[in-house]
This record gives structure tokens, C-alpha cells and sequence, in this order.
């Protein structure tokens, strides 16, 4: 039998593959780092989008089991963990609401909540391994700031058929609705009714 000789490369190859490694690893972990990153931020701007339409729709209910729509409701149900706690990268800067036009019998209101997003440090530091692995520091982690549309003055507005106070003139009195959970009942006989505008 022949016995087989290992491969003994030359001098000037000892060493290469371990280079090489050396020089690829921080790439491929700045590549998965941005990978992360980047789903972090559309996780968040999907938030906000969704947090934005919950205020705008309970800002333009007048019934009472609307939900809350401060920050502290809205950090609560959009930007915690599972036990409560607030995401430590996640800071809600504002979350507000208003009526932005009334019509005769209805009124549109808008919301819009705003987030300053830091990147996690295990993130970080997978994003800057390059630095960390040559010893030149990490840099200052900046918070990026966040709304649910485009622009930073655009909300979300819902149109309602409904008025913000209940009036005796009200064309929905008719038909007793006292909760918001009642109104699908009545959507029938709602659909018919023209707009103010119509």
C-alpha cells in the first residue's frame, strides 16, 4: 500500500487562512449586525404606524370605554416586554391626539406618536465588531428618531361618524348607542345615512 503524505504548504501560505478569517469575521458581523438593525427599525416604524391609529380612533370616540391614549398607555402596549416593563431602547417621546375638523353630525381626529430608538448593545456591537476586535472603542450610541408616517408633522386621521360630545340633535341618538361595543349592531342601519358632506 501507498502511504499518503500530508499537504505541507509552502512558507509564504502558513498562516493565510487564519488572515483571512481574522479580516472576513468582522465583516460578516457588521453585515448580520445591519441585518438586525434594520428589522429593529421596521418592527418599530410598524408600531408606531399601529399606535398612531389607535390614538387617532380613540381620541375621535365619544364613548366612554374608549381607550387610554397617553404616553404611559401607549408605552404600555406597544413598547414593552411581555411582563410590562418598558423596552430599554424604546422611549416615547409623544404620543398625541386631537379633532382636527368637525363637520354637522361628525369629525375627523388625527394621532401620532413619535420614538426615540436606540440600537441594543448586543446590536452595537456586533455592528462595530471591526472597532471592538482593533481595540478603538465603540461609539457613542445615538438614538434615531421615529415617527409612523413620512414626515415628521404628518398624522393619522380617522373620520367618525359620530360628534366628539353627544347633542340632542345628534342624528345617532335615534338608535340608543351608548358604547362603542353597540355600534356594530347597529351598522345597518347606519351605513344608509349620508355624510355631511355628501
Amino acid at each position: 500500500m501507498t502511504a499518503i503524505t500530508p499537504y505541507n504548504p509552502p512558507d509564504r501560505q502558513r498562516g493565510s487562512i487564519l488572515m483571512e478569517t481574522v479580516l472576513a469575521i468582522p465583516l460578516f458581523m457588521i453585515l448580520l449586525g445591519g441585518i438586525f438593525w434594520i428589522g429593529e427599525l421596521m418592527i418599530a416604524r410598524q408600531k408606531l404606524v399601529i399606535a398612531d391609529r389607535y390614538i387617532a380612533w380613540n381620541k375621535g370616540l365619544r364613548y366612554p370605554d374608549k381607550g387610554p391614549i397617553n404616553p404611559g398607555a401607549i408605552t404600555r402596549l406597544y413598547f414593552s416586554e411581555p411582563g410590562g416593563a418598558p423596552l430599554q431602547s424604546h422611549t416615547l417621546t409623544s404620543a398625541s391626539g386631537q379633532i382636527e375638523k368637525v363637520f354637522d353630525w361628525s369629525h375627523a381626529s388625527g394621532g401620532q406618536a413619535k420614538l426615540d430608538l436606540k440600537m441594543p448593545d448586543w446590536t452595537r456591537f456586533m455592528f462595530n465588531t471591526a472597532e471592538v476586535m482593533y481595540n478603538s472603542g465603540v461609539p457613542e450610541e445615538q438614538a434615531v428618531g421615529m415617527q409612523g408616517r413620512d414626515k415628521p408633522d404628518q398624522r393619522h386621521v380617522v373620520v367618525m361618524r359620530t360628534k366628539e360630545k353627544a347633542e340632542k340633535s345628534y342624528i345617532r341618538n335615534k338608535y340608543r348607542v351608548k358604547g362603542a361595543g353597540e355600534v356594530a349592531e347597529q351598522w345597518e342601519k347606519i351605513t344608509d345615512e349620508g355624510w355631511p358632506y355628501e
